[in-house]
Parts: C-alpha cells; sequence; structure tokens
C-alpha cells in the first residue's frame, strides 16, 4: 500500500473506532433501560401479589389480580426478551469495537513501520555519501604511483 494512502486509511479506521465506541455506549445505554424494564415488572408481580393476598383485601381486590396477572406476567415475559436482546447487541457492540480497534492499530503499526523504514534508508543514503566522501579523500591524498 502506498504511504500517502495510509492518512486516510487511518483517518477511516478512527472513524470506525469512534462509531463502534457510541453504537456500544447506545447499547448499554438500552441495556440498561431493558434490566429497569425487568425490575419494574418484577416489582409489579410482587406489589400485585401482595395486595391480592392481603387479609383486609376484598374479593374485588382478588379478582382483578387474577385478570392482571396474565398481563403482568406477558409484561415481564416482554421485559426479559427485550432485556436478553439488548445484552445481544452489547456482545455484538463489543465485537464490532474489538474489531475496530484491531483494524485501526494495524494501520497505526503500519505506519510506523513505513515511518521507520524511511528513517532506515535515509541513514543509509547518508551514510553511503560519507562513505563516498572518504573514498574521495583517500583517493585524493594517496600519492601517485610512479
Amino acid at each position: 500500500m502506498p504511504s500517502s494512502a495510509l492518512p486516510s486509511l487511518r483517518r477511516l479506521r478512527k472513524q470506525e473506532l469512534e462509531e463502534a465506541q457510541t453504537m456500544l455506549a447506545a447499547a448499554q445505554a438500552r441495556a440498561m433501560i431493558a434490566a429497569d424494564a425487568v425490575k419494574i415488572a418484577e416489582q409489579n408481580l410482587l406489589n400485585e401479589r401482595e395486595a391480592a393476598m392481603d387479609f383486609s383485601a376484598d374479593d374485588h381486590v382478588v379478582e382483578a389480580y387474577s385478570r392482571w396477572l396474565p398481563v403482568g406476567r406477558a409484561a415481564l415475559e416482554r421485559a426479559r426478551g427485550l432485556e436478553q436482546d439488548a445484552a445481544m447487541e452489547v456482545e455484538a457492540s463489543r465485537t464490532r469495537l474489538t474489531l475496530a480497534r484491531a483494524a485501526f492499530e494495524a494501520v497505526e503499526k503500519l505506519m510506523e513501520i513505513r515511518r521507520q523504514e524511511k528513517e532506515a534508508a535515509s541513514r543509509r543514503k547518508e551514510q553511503n555519501t560519507l562513505d563516498d566522501i572518504a573514498g574521495r579523500v583517500r583517493s585524493a591524498s594517496e600519492p601517485e604511483p610512479e
């Protein structure tokens, strides 16, 4: 790959890395919201059951609970499903972030290798120039054969 393309590739990989970080943060936020929804649904089930089991409650409260219970359980199952989906999204986002980070680091490493190669070539060129000058000085200072 030409060295001139590496800065552009680095910018692209950096952008992908930043997008992956943003996506992970958003997925984690959604996972937290989903976990909160599960907690709320579980708490609703407990609250309704406690109200129905209260000995001072009349039959209407118990009947309302029996009608509400399937709805409450369904809400809890939906919340758990969304929580599971959110957890899978977080894992997928983490994988994407890992891959983006690896791609970015690979470009940076390649750029560093190219920089070192240029420095080594420059040092070799400088050394060759010095060797050439030293050779000329030696040949100029040697006496001419008779």
